[in-house]
């Protein structure tokens, strides 16, 4: 009986400690998905603030082609204020001339246009000001046309990669901001100048690169656009968009050479592979300047390939 009775209480015990050991586990695993969701909401939050952070950044630093004083409409009119008729308001010579068909109308450009067919517009944007008032070091901004790139450039003075994990703000996190390491100088006269940028799944920062995967869209969009912090607008027409490894584009290639630069040339005409596209028409060579775009590819099993998007440079325009 007492021996029943044992087996009985050592029964009870091994249950209880087993219901306990459950206990402590659910607990342990409640903890980490409540963790886990926090983890993912700080991250969505860090994410909108810093899309947020960019918009307003975009609006008061960056003028648009097209953007009117508040008083007017985009037709030269007043805008008319309760029930009020629009007043018309006089139109320039200039205006007249384009109206009548003048001989000094044909040909003419925008004011501050160079090259309308390069896309630019009268878009400005304010480099000293986004130094002064919001990071220090923004050195330039980027706009490529037929995408959503339309970014600063950071550069830090001391760590390599210090902004791919660090916002304009210079919070950590991301989705980090697009910039160069030490190893360009921030004047845009290296042989090859490389920007980084994440491939966002959202399509922000450099998600846009793998849009010249396509070859429309690679023949159709032409331009990287510059704007650099002495009021000079440097446009690169992009010749290359490919795939490659992750190894260093500025390391593994002596470009400071002849020999070293054009053996890099040559080797990204001999590219290849889907979604590789090439300009027959356009070889740099060894007198150019080259900017590479790079991005990750979005895929877990090809993590250690990098997305290419390369321009040289054709022109230059000062602004006021």
């Amino acid at each position: 009986m007492v021996n029943i009775m044992a087996n009985i209480t050592g029964t009870t015990i091994k249950n209880k400690n087993k219901r306990l050991k459950y206990q402590i586990l659910a607990l342990i695993m409640g903890l980490m998905f409540f963790c886990s969701i926090v983890c993912l909401a700080a991250y969505l939050w860090g994410l909108q603030r810093a899309e947020t952070d960019m918009e307003a950044v975009r609006a008061s630093y960056v003028s648009q082609p097209g953007d009117v004083p508040d008083e007017e409409t985009s037709g030269g009119q007043k805008e008319p204020k309760n029930g009020e008729a629009a007043i018309p308001q006089e139109s320039s010579e200039e205006e007249k001339s384009a109206e009548n068909g003048s001989p000094e109308a044909e040909g003419a450009s925008a004011p501050n246009v160079k090259h309308p067919d390069y896309g630019i517009g009268e878009k400005s944007v304010d480099i000293a000001a986004l130094q002064k008032e919001v990071n220090e070091d923004i050195y330039a901004w980027i706009n490529v046309p037929g995408t959503d790139i339309d970014y600063p450039v950071l550069q830090h003075p001391e760590e390599m990669d210090y902004y791919l994990n660090h916002n304009l703000d210079r919070s950590k996190g991301y989705p980090g901001s697009i910039y160069s390491q030490r190893v360009n100088v921030k004047d845009w006269t290296d042989p090859n100048t490389v920007l980084y940028g994440h491939n966002m799944k959202k399509g922000t920062m450099f998600a846009g690169l793998h849009k010249f995967e396509d070859k429309d869209f690679f023949n159709e969009n032409r331009y990287i656009h510059i704007y650099t912090e002495d009021g000079v607008i440097l446009i690169y027409e992009i010749f290359a968009a490919y795939e490659t490894d992750d190894r260093h584009q500025l390391m593994i290639w002596n470009l400071n050479t002849e020999e070293g630069f054009q053996s890099y040339l040559d080797a990204i005409q001999e590219q290849s592979g889907q979604g590789c596209n090439l300009k027959e028409e356009i070889k740099p060579t060894t007198e150019d300047k080259i900017l590479t775009l790079s991005t990750c590819v979005d895929d877990l099993q090809r993590g250690d390939r990098r997305y290419l998007v390369q321009g040289v440079l054709i022109d230059r325009e000062e602004r006021p």
